[in-house]
């Protein structure tokens, strides 16, 4: 009997296409997701490339010696605007390099202050080269700050050997005196977090927006099943048969499912403020924006996917792989920090890294709404172009 019972158990999984899938196919896609997502990382002993601008105010030949030598690093990549014309790019001033990291351009700028080649020959009074970092990239700021000591490191010790084939000739107590040995001593470098020293627990934030998003897909795909109940029990072909139309009808779930979204995300955020500090109410209309325009990419998915499936375990099945898929890709389980580059730009294609970096300069970089004008023209566009796909599929309906 528990022969029987395996076969019969063995058999039902055989029929059971959906069921085969999730067993042993899933399995296998995420394995391959995160091992691109962590391919070429510091988990593997590599440095992920890391785009910085640099500020030489100083100006001298120990500085342009610097830079030059963060050039050659290969994790490392220079800014330059699109206009330059080849050659190393430098700002003189830390102005507009901090522009670049508060918008969200770059992760970080490397600072040379002035004066800092003159005090590294001053015992005990070396300045720190500094560091303008956004903090919500953790794994830039420590890498950045490992090269620059080791490049700059590298520097001083050359030098630092130098004047000692030099100092040769002197006496020990001349040798002594001499700033040999503070030459070669790497300088300290100074990490200035441009975002996070005002804010409480900013990094919630992030957090907050990412699960928001992905149970945001989850709940619309659960309310668009009931189109599948409806069929199922003939309660849509009644519906259909009344003066409500298909347009009619798929506009009202939309609404639902959008309605029923904008309020899940606001509860969690509202959550957040309570429990963690997040300040939602003092970025309310950026928030508001976000999540209505966030919501409604959310309920077109879910109603495209609805259309497309048979009946709700077929939806369920298929929702799970894409939901949880995007999720990984957009940055709602793993934030796309670590990833390699090119998983970045695969991640685009999800509307939930549209959607995390909405939320990003609301919460993190307080950039005022029109700053928001990508992120919104992209969840607008999948918004309509998904629901005008879910209105094609929903024909099938019609036709029966």
């Amino acid at each position: 009997m528990i022969g029987t019972v395996v076969r019969v158990g063995l058999l039902r999984m055989w029929h059971g296409r959906t069921e085969i899938l999730l067993t042993f196919v899933v399995p296998i896609v995420f394995f391959t997701i995160f091992a691109f997502i962590f391919d070429e990382q510091i988990g593997l002993g590599k440095s992920p490339r890391v785009d910085l601008a640099v500020v030489d105010a100083d100006r001298t030949e120990l500085s342009r010696e610097l830079v030059a030598a963060l050039a050659r690093v290969e994790t490392l990549h220079l800014y330059a605007p699109a206009d330059h014309e080849g050659g190393l790019f430098v700002f003189h001033s830390a102005a507009p390099a901090r522009e670049l990291v508060l918008r969200g351009t770059l992760p970080l700028a490397v600072v040379v202050p002035a004066g800092w080649s003159r005090s590294m020959a001053n015992r005990g009074e070396a300045a720190p080269l500094q560091l303008l970092a956004d903090a919500s990239d953790p794994v830039a700021t420590q890498v950045v700050t490992a090269l620059l000591q080791q490049t700059s490191g590298q520097i001083m010790a050359d030098r630092a050997r130098e004047q000692i084939r030099l100092a040769l000739a002197l006496s020990p107590e001349q040798l002594e005196s001499s700033p040999v040995s503070q030459l070669g001593a790497p300088p300290d470098v100074e990490v200035l977090d441009l975002f996070a020293a005002d804010k409480a627990n900013p990094v919630v934030s992030m957090y907050a927006a990412g699960i928001a998003v992905m149970f945001l897909l989850f709940g619309a795909v659960g309310n668009s099943g009931t189109l599948l109940e409806e069929e199922e029990n003939q309660t849509l072909d009644r519906l259909l048969c009344s003066e409500l139309g298909m347009n009619q009808l798929l506009v009202g779930k939309w609404l639902l499912m959008t309605i029923v979204g904008i309020v899940q995300v606001t509860i969690m955020f509202a959550w957040a403020q309570l429990a963690f500090g997040v300040d939602l109410v003092g970025h309310l209309p950026g928030f508001t924006v976000m999540t209505v325009v966030t919501a409604g990419a959310a309920s077109s998915f879910a109603l495209t996917l609805a259309t497309l499936c048979r009946n709700r375990a077929q939806l369920n099945a298929v929702a799970v792989i894409l939901i949880l898929c995007m999720s990984a890709l957009g940055g709602s389980m793993v934030p796309r920090y670590v990833m390699s580059e090119t998983m970045q730009e695969v991640g685009r294609i999800t509307f939930n890294a549209w959607a995390l970096d909405g939320y990003i300069k609301v919460f993190w970089r307080d950039l005022p709404i029109v700053e928001l004008a990508p992120e919104l023209a992209v969840l607008t566009a999948t918004t309509i172009i998904l629901f005008g796909v879910a209105r094609l599929l929903a024909h099938r309906w019609e036709s029966s």
